[in-house]
C-alpha cells in the first residue's frame, strides 16, 4: 500500500510541474506572438486563460490544473499497484 500512495505523491508532482511548464510555454508563445485572447478549458476544468487587451496581457491559471495533476497521479499509482501485483510485491 505504501508503494502505491507514493507512486501516487510522486505521480501528482510529476504531472503538475510537466502541466505547469507547458501552460507556461504556451502562454510565453502567445505573447511573444500577438495571439488573441483564449481560454484551454472550460468552467471548473479551465487550465489556462490568455487575455489580450490595447495595453496589457494576462494569464491566468484554473483549477483545472490539480484535477489533471490528481489524474496523473492516479494513472501513475495505478501502474505502481498493477506491476507490484503482476510481480508478486506485497
Amino acid at each position: 500500500m505504501q508503494r502505491v500512495v507514493i507512486a501516487f505523491a510522486l505521480g501528482v508532482a510529476a504531472a503538475a510541474v510537466v502541466e505547469l511548464l507547458v501552460l507556461v510555454a504556451v502562454a510565453i508563445a502567445a505573447d511573444a506572438d500577438g495571439w488573441g485572447s483564449f481560454e484551454v478549458g472550460r468552467g471548473p476544468l479551465l487550465l489556462l486563460e490568455f487575455e489580450r487587451t490595447r495595453t496589457s496581457t494576462a494569464t491566468t491559471f484554473g483549477g483545472g490544473l490539480a484535477l489533471v495533476a490528481l489524474f496523473g497521479g492516479l494513472l501513475n499509482a495505478a501502474g505502481a499497484a498493477f506491476l507490484a501485483r503482476r510481480r508478486g510485491v506485497p
